[in-house]
């Protein structure tokens, strides 16, 4: 476990490290927070203690396309007795603010993994993300074509971390002996995973 310090200070060619893979909410950029949480479940009309026991249940079937961003929001809604169902508005305003909550990027992480990748390692953003939230938060922004030579996205492949196949697409794609690769996650199930797959791993906490 690690913060930006002391992540910027490693030896990567030391470590033999070859390739980075990184996530993407709480490393490149801030997770969301409970203000936003708060403002999604007034909208709602239902306290934050109801709201989030969905909002996290469901989260997986979101990021791994299995729901698209209106069909898991009135999911939400409708499992925490939301008098608000099917309004497309609603739907709409809640995923916004939802995607708002993940739009803080950290400039010092971009920094480090453009630096990364200018001295020849090579970049994947490795996230469990919705595939209509890689496309408002990612793709085709100027900080993550800087970063990164890939992007594998959960949405997009239809497979979540910290399942094997996405850490399977991942190594495959890079070309990269897992040992080779570091992997940074916020997620000790993730971190745990991609151990087992042979990768090296920074545990990231701000």
């Amino acid at each position: 476990m690690g913060t930006i310090d002391e992540l910027v200070q490693l030896d990567l060619p030391a470590m033999q490290v070859k390739a980075l893979a990184v996530d993407f909410g709480g490393v490149m950029s801030d997770f969301i927070d409970k203000d936003t949480l708060g403002l999604l479940a007034n909208i709602a009309q239902v306290p934050l203690a109801v709201f989030e026991i969905p909002y996290w249940e469901k989260r997986d079937k979101l990021d791994s396309g299995e729901y698209d961003a209106s069909s898991y929001f009135h999911q939400v809604l409708v499992d925490a007795h939301s008098p608000l169902r099917d309004d497309e508005e609603t739907l709409e305003l809640l995923f916004t603010i939802d995607i708002l909550g993940f739009s803080h990027v950290r400039p010092r992480m971009v920094k480090w993994v453009y630096d990364m990748r200018k001295r020849g390692i090579k970049t994947v953003l490795l996230s469990n993300m919705a595939s209509q939230a890689y496309d408002r938060l990612v793709h085709g922004t100027y900080w993550a074509e800087a970063c990164f030579d890939w992007f594998v996205i959960s949405g997009i492949l239809g497979k979540n971390k910290p399942g094997e196949p996405i850490f399977r697409h991942t190594i495959d794609l890079v070309q990269t002996s897992p040992q080779h690769m570091l992997f940074i996650d916020d997620s000790e199930h993730n971190i745990k995973a991609a151990k087992d797959m042979g990768m090296q791993t920074f545990l990231y906490n701000r």
